[in-house]
């Protein structure tokens, strides 16, 4: 197990997969930026303590290389509200070792579909060189997220495999975006080569999914956010607590 951003100390031992998710091993992508999973070996994980949200993915990789080749992205649409697409994401802005202004940072839709590959994050602070007071780990905190990898994960038809873990503190989430008990996500992942978080979504997809399926496909089924989760992530423009489409003025329902 290797911390990328922080040390935390109580990481969960009991993960739960999320359902409906699967993922072959796609040939000539960087194994690192490679999703895998299937029902013996899933490919996502979630995981709650009340204190932090914990979130798991599995990439085809047998040994972590401390030069990671680009971004990883844990994305959400919360069900019946905000976009039909991404509302809200994890990024890892693996590309970049500066943590002060990169590291784990919360996204939300820059451009959101049509397709998976037109899809791109914007950051939540609206500044993607730097760490606004509304982003993760951002003002001088510094127990907002944590990421650590952990390799050499035996599965049955993968061979060897990594898990790439994020945490993020419910007392940054309920301070700067909305979040409600009982409500319903769906979850997917990507990943993007040789780019920041805000490049397009041109690496992996979660689900098997490819660049030109469209967006409102290949989600996970969805999950219900049981206490003591307070609900998952509803998009916020600007930490203001409005949930809105990046393309429109005004906030849509989907």
């Amino acid at each position: 197990m290797t911390n990328i951003i922080g040390s935390y100390g109580s990481w969960p031992t009991t993960w739960q997969a999320l359902p409906g998710i699967s993922d072959t091993a796609d040939a000539g992508l960087v194994p690192e930026l490679d999703f895998v999973g299937d029902a013996s070996n899933p490919e996502l994980y979630h995981a709650d303590n009340g204190a932090y949200l914990f979130c798991r993915m599995r990439v085809n990789l047998d040994s972590y290389t401390a030069t990671p080749q680009g971004a990883y992205l844990w994305l959400i649409d919360v069900v019946g509200v905000g976009n039909t697409g991404i509302d809200a994401a994890f990024a890892w802005d693996a590309k970049s070792n500066i943590v002060a202004s990169h590291g784990l940072e919360m996204g939300v839709a820059g451009i959101n579909g049509p397709t998976w590959g037109n899809s791109q994050l914007a950051d939540l602070d609206g500044n993607s060189g730097s760490k606004g007071t509304v982003d993760i780990n951002g003002g001088g905190r510094t127990t907002d997220g944590y990421v650590r990898v952990t390799d050499g994960q035996a599965t049955t038809n993968f061979g060897a495999s990594t898990f790439i873990d994020f945490a993020v503190s419910w007392s940054y989430l309920e301070t700067y975006t909305l979040l409600r008990k009982g409500q319903s996500i769906l979850v997917n992942v990507a990943s993007i080569h040789n780019a920041t978080d805000q490049g397009a979504f041109n690496a992996d997809l979660g689900n098997d999914a490819v660049p030109t399926d469209p967006i409102a496909t290949a989600w996970s089924n969805a999950i219900t956010i049981p206490e003591p989760f307070s609900g998952c992530l509803l998009a916020v423009a600007g930490g203001m607590g409005l949930l809105y489409r990046r393309r429109g003025a005004n906030p849509t329902l989907s």
